[in-house]
């Protein structure tokens, strides 16, 4: 109770701050209409790409950030160093370029956070969070990160909220360029973009390669902490990958108001996985393939209510290989291949008056999932998911248009039928189903303050139904637990967010926010490991997260932009264990920092942050405590005419630094593109 006292004053003391700024005009305050939703990473306005389906983000309660293709244009990074600059965001990482990540929200985990692409849910109903290094940002227009609260439009989500990626979509003319990329550890990238739309038709297609020997420098303890005497540094083995991916899309204006598009995003990886030891004869490697297939219909202005409406069906296929055939990673030796099928559909409708945004979605997916030893040509899972979703939301508006309330409600309905045949360790069969339904009401408020603040305050109910991995185990040593409940979880936040500028002075624009968020997970789904190392999944456990976001953005002499950010989370652990009861919950900071300076001067831009992340556990028992992770980058882009050249260096200060333990990540590295556009 102490800690929720302390975060509401220091949110108090923000609050006042804020509020003293929107009354000391620096200059002569320029006279215009605020129509965006401040605190946006880069403006994006409903005349900017927007279609329907898309979140109205001008009158959305929900905190999000949005971030356009502009902040990350030329850079030799993936999707999980793009949003791990915001706040409230935990990005984890298991290696350098092409490994593992996954993504946080506000102390939840990675599998409590909905990633979609185009509509697209990328969490796959046999397990784990989205893998964000498997998603080219060769195609991605726009990123968009709901926290804690999701507007409707999304059919399903969780606990931590939802990262909404936007592929590139096509545009009136024509455009093409091409972009070539080299740096540290004989890193590599190609990509070509071609985008034509000379009338009523429009064709696009975005291919992308990317590899690296990801052979950086890393500290070797040789899996002994304790003993100086054996450790040595070296050059990490096995960490290459390859991957390769095609976006293309077509399209037809019916008329102004109906439109059809047909879109094909394929994607295929290569990765070596390192031994615990990081022996240089380590051969072990995962294969991963990916394609989805879209047709959307779009239809504006039907029915004599001039509804807008957006069909789509979506069909996404996946096949990963995991071969660790000669039995270098430590579980015995491995080749299996993990098959997942998913057909779905989507509707979503919306009604727009002077005093209503009604929105209507429904959702509906079959998914399939097979596994297969093939070292001995054994099927050991065939599982189906269906579930159907129904979501319906309405933003009213009050006193002018300054206070808005929009509450909602989402019905899902899932049914699981699952069968898996007992591992090498002689388990049972597993072969069962379960049929569940949720009901998650959620309200939001948005109130026009002043000219200049905003207030937002949103209550949302949500559940994570168990994944195929959790209810019946499926590989390694791990056993399933058809047993399982669904975590249900209670999201709820409130703060300010300041936007004003001004045409004369030192100081051109000013934007702030500060939020405090708390939630409570109920029925958690903790993986515990026996004396043999067995482990299996229980609901054991309960959690408490508190926290606040702060961010503050300044553009000063014209030609300067500051950013200061910082994040506070007590994620606290309410184990049925008593040895973990109180505990922090493992994987996440309590405190992050990100300050960022860039400057622009014509076709000029030059950028150097310095990010920050402090006192973080790697286990349930906190008695592994990892370092504090410090990293500055810094880097440039230059356009001329037709070419932009754009230049990075990362962690230039060599910080040594384990997102998960034992799997280092890289020190000092450099990287270069060049990009000719035609």
């Amino acid at each position: 109770m102490k800690k929720q006292i302390n975060l509401i004053q220091r949110l108090v003391l923000v609050a006042a701050m804020l509020l003293i700024l929107s009354d000391a005009g620096v200059a002569e305050e320029k006279k215009t209409d605020f129509t965006l939703d401040p605190v946006i990473v880069t403006a994006r306005g409903q005349d900017k790409g927007y279609q329907t389906g898309d979140v109205d983000t001008l009158t959305t309660p929900s905190f999000f950030s949005t971030i356009t293709r502009d902040e990350f244009e030329g850079k030799m990074e993936n999707l999980s160093e793009v949003i791990e600059t915001q706040a409230g965001i935990q990005v984890r990482q298991s290696g350098g370029l092409g490994s593992f990540s996954t993504v946080s929200m506000r102390g939840a985990s990675s599998e409590q956070v909905m990633v979609f692409m185009d509509g697209v849910l990328l969490n796959d109903a046999s397990g784990g969070g989205v893998d964000l290094s498997n998603i080219a940002l060769a195609d991605v227009a726009s990123v968009e990160i709901y926290q804690g609260t999701s507007p409707i439009n999304f059919g399903s989500t969780s606990i931590g909220g939802v990262v909404n990626i936007q592929t590139r979509r096509s545009a009136k003319g024509f455009n093409a360029n091409t972009l070539a990329g080299y740096g540290s550890f004989n890193t590599r990238k190609l990509s070509a973009f071609i985008n034509h739309k000379p009338g009523k038709w429009d064709y696009l297609i975005s291919a992308d390669y990317m590899d690296s020997d990801n052979d950086f420098e890393i500290d070797n303890d040789n899996g002994t902490p304790d003993n100086p005497l054996d450790d040595r540094t070296e050059d990490r083995n096995n960490a290459r990958f390859d991957q390769s991916n095609v976006l293309a899309r077509l399209g037809l204006d019916f008329t102004p108001e109906a439109r059809i598009d047909v879109t094909n995003k394929w994607f295929s990886k290569n990765q070596g996985i390192p031994s615990w030891n990081n022996s240089p004869r380590a051969e072990t490697e995962l294969d991963t393939e990916r394609n989805i297939s879209t047709l959307k219909l779009t239809l504006n202005d039907v029915t004599p209510l001039h509804l807008n409406t957006s069909t789509q069906v979506d069909y996404l296929v996946k096949q990963e290989v995991y071969d660790d055939s000669g039995n270098h990673i430590g579980l015995g030796r491995q080749k299996s291949r993990y098959d997942t099928d998913r057909l779905s559909g989507r509707f979503f409708a919306e009604w727009l008056t002077d005093r209503h945004s009604l929105r209507l979605t429904l959702d509906a997916l079959n998914e399939t999932y097979e596994a297969e030893n093939e070292l001995n040509n054994e099927k050991t899972n065939d599982s189906d998911r269906r579930s159907f979703s129904a979501g319906i939301q309405d933003t009213v508006f009050f006193a002018n248009d300054r206070l808005s309330i929009t509450p909602a409600v989402r019905y899902t309905h899932i049914s699981d039928d699952f069968s898996a045949d007992g591992d090498a360790l002689g388990i049972d069969p597993v072969d069962d189903a379960r049929t569940n339904d949720h009901f998650m009401p959620q309200i939001g408020v948005k109130f026009q303050a002043s000219d200049h603040v905003t207030v937002k305050s949103n209550l949302a109910k949500y559940f994570r139904e168990p994944s195929f991995f959790e209810l019946f185990g499926d590989r390694g040593i791990f056993l399933g637990n058809p047993e399982l409940e669904a975590e249900s979880g209670v999201n709820f936040d409130i703060g300010l967010q300041y936007f004003r500028q001004w045409s004369e002075g030192r100081l051109n624009r000013l934007s702030a926010k500060a939020v405090y968020f708390c939630s409570q997970v109920d029925d958690m789904i903790t993986r515990t490991y026996n004396a043999r190392g067995i482990g299996k999944a229980d609901n054991i456990s309960e959690a408490s997260i508190n926290g606040i976001e702060t961010r503050i953005s300044a553009e000063v002499f014209e030609n300067f932009r500051l950013i200061g950010q910082y994040t506070f989370q007590d994620a606290e652990n309410k184990s049925r264990i008593a040895s973990f009861d109180g505990n922090q919950l493992p994987g996440k900071f309590r405190h992050s920092w990100l300050g960022r300076i860039e400057y622009n001067w014509q076709q000029l831009k030059l950028y150097t942050e310095y990010i920050n992340e402090s006192d973080m556990y790697y286990d349930s028992a906190n008695l592994l405590e990892a370092s504090t992770k410090t990293e500055v980058n810094c880097g440039l882009s230059y356009l001329m005419d037709s070419w932009r050249i754009s230049l990075e260096a990362k962690n230039i200060a060599d910080d040594r630094y384990e997102e998960f333990n034992g799997y280092p990540l890289p020190g000092r590295s450099f990287f270069a593109s060049i990009k000719y556009s035609l």
